[in-house]
């Protein structure tokens, strides 16, 4: 009697454990997602430019005053999903 129940102890032990191993992390929607990585050979927010081409992907080139200037997309107040 003792070695079944130790055998099913350990059975559900090893399912327990076993479980989370092969859980996968929970997947983020777009939205949530990193923007892409800058490329080197472009202007950053806030630089001079003449076309939005000269900007980084996710940037553009916007009038600001008198000069043409590199800006980032503005960023969503609230995360999606969030109640208020």
């Amino acid at each position: 009697m003792k070695k079944i129940i130790f055998q099913s102890f350990l059975f559900g032990a090893v399912c327990f454990f076993a479980g989370p191993m092969f859980a996968q992390p929970p997947v983020r929607p777009a939205s949530e997602m990193a923007p892409p990585p800058d490329d080197p050979k472009k202007k950053k927010a806030g630089e001079e430019c003449q076309a939005s081409d000269e900007c980084q992907v996710h940037h553009a080139c916007k009038k600001s005053g008198d000069k043409n200037v590199c800006t980032a997309p503005p960023r969503p107040k609230y995360k999606p999903g969030v109640v208020t």
